[in-house]
């Protein structure tokens, strides 16, 4: 018995060296593997090139975007990108929306392209509930943090290397799943500011860890970083809710034509910088501050307001009001043309299907009144033409309900 006892705390204490042994070991491993490994080599930045003047910025992008595909010249016309870099000033999301093979994967990929941004292609999987489906999970068994691909393409992003350079988040076919769930957090993020812009990786405080992570354990969302979801509309999909459009720029993609001019191809490639880029933006929203509040009062005080607001028991927030103050004078900057972007703005934020189309409880007669409202906030505001992308759709509205729809 006493020569058992004896062999039985020798295995005792071999076993519990070899628990101390790995215990040290495992505090000693990183849980952020990747993360620290871009501390130590994404350390010296990258040379990026200033963004001086947006109408040539935006030129010199169509150029670029066009000849950035691997199957040819692609076509975009000069309004989709005068709208798609004043989209850039209006949000950090953007969704592409269209039918299947449209373009909308080569639109994000040749514009990531063009101005030397890194781009991370996400596939998005039916079932995707939360954050961890997108940035990865902690498991307390290994002391490791399983680092997926968003979360290295953020952390990346703040990086030294990396923080004057533009980061896109490519979330291929974003409505599998719903956004507002396994999205959430980016979606209140991105409005944020300072420790409203943090996302909580895991709740306790972890020491030595990356250093681009707040107070050991939260990711900061950097101003740098734009995810551009592409939405099929088809059964297979989700709708988005209020909370994801409201706070995205949304873009229909058509089947390119063939009249499109070609544009000229680049001398060279270049990586644009980020900071400027956004200067740049922020320059054109103070000199167009006073014009853009008094389009913004009149339409508050217009009869599309009022009828919205009877008729349809919808209408807007101060939301809208930041958008239009970003979005139309940087569509305008662009070289474009301000009813185009207004235009533009109010029917993906207000005349869009839930809000006033695609309803089964209006009538033909009130689809009416907000194109007779619409064009008498044209004339009031003073802008050319018609707001076209609105009568539009509509024209469409009162079409399907005459089928009955």
């Amino acid at each position: 018995m006493e020569s058992s006892r004896r062999l039985l705390d020798e295995q005792v204490q071999q076993l519990q060296s070899q628990v101390n042994d790995l215990t040290n070991r495992q505090q000693a491993a990183s849980i952020f593997p990747e993360l620290d490994r871009m501390d130590r080599e994404f350390t010296v930045p990258v040379h990026t090139e200033p963004v001086k003047d947006l109408k040539k910025f935006t030129s010199d992008l169509r150029s670029a975007m066009s000849h950035a595909g691997e199957r040819g010249v692609l076509k975009f016309r000069e309004r989709d990108v005068q709208i798609f870099v004043g989209g850039l000033a209006m949000s950090q999301l953007h969704i592409l929306q269209g039918i299947s093979g449209t373009g909308k994967t080569s639109l994000a990929t040749a514009f990531a392209k063009a101005i030397g941004a890194e781009l991370t292609v996400i596939a998005v999987q039916a079932g995707w509930r939360e954050r961890a489906d997108l940035l990865g999970y902690f498991n307390a068994f290994d002391r490791k943090f399983y680092e997926l691909k968003t979360l290295q393409a953020i952390y990346r992003a703040q990086t030294p290397q990396d923080q004057d350079r533009l980061h896109v988040v490519l979330l291929d076919e974003m409505n599998l799943s719903r956004p507002e769930q396994y999205f959430a957090d980016f979606l209140s993020a991105l409005e944020g500011e300072g420790v409203a812009r943090n996302i909580r990786l895991v709740d306790n405080r972890i020491e030595n860890a990356p250093r681009s992570l707040i107070d050991g354990r939260d990711l900061a969302l950097p101003r740098n970083v734009w995810f551009i979801g592409t939405a099929n509309q088809d059964e297979t999909t989700n709708a988005f809710a209020d909370k994801t459009y409201d706070r995205s720029f949304v873009m229909e993609v058509q089947r390119p034509r063939d009249d499109i001019t070609d544009a000229k191809r680049p001398s060279q490639r270049r990586t644009l910088s980020v900071g400027s880029l956004l200067t740049a933006f922020d320059d054109v929203e103070a000199a167009a501050n006073e014009r853009s509040r008094g389009q913004f009062a009149k339409l508050n005080e217009s009869g599309l307001a009022r009828t919205l607001a009877d008729e349809f028991t919808t209408g807007w927030g101060s939301r809208l009001e930041r958008q239009w103050q970003r979005f139309v004078p940087v569509v305008v900057a662009a070289g474009g043309e301000e009813a185009m972007a207004v235009d533009h703005l109010l029917h993906t934020r207000v005349i869009r299907d839930g809000k006033v189309t695609g309803r089964h409880d209006i009538t033909q007669r009130q689809l009416e009144s907000v194109a007779e409202d619409l064009q008498e906030l044209w004339l009031d505001l003073g802008l050319s033409g018609e707001p076209q992308n609105c009568l539009d759709a509509l024209e469409r509205d009162k079409r399907r309900l005459e089928r009955g729809g």
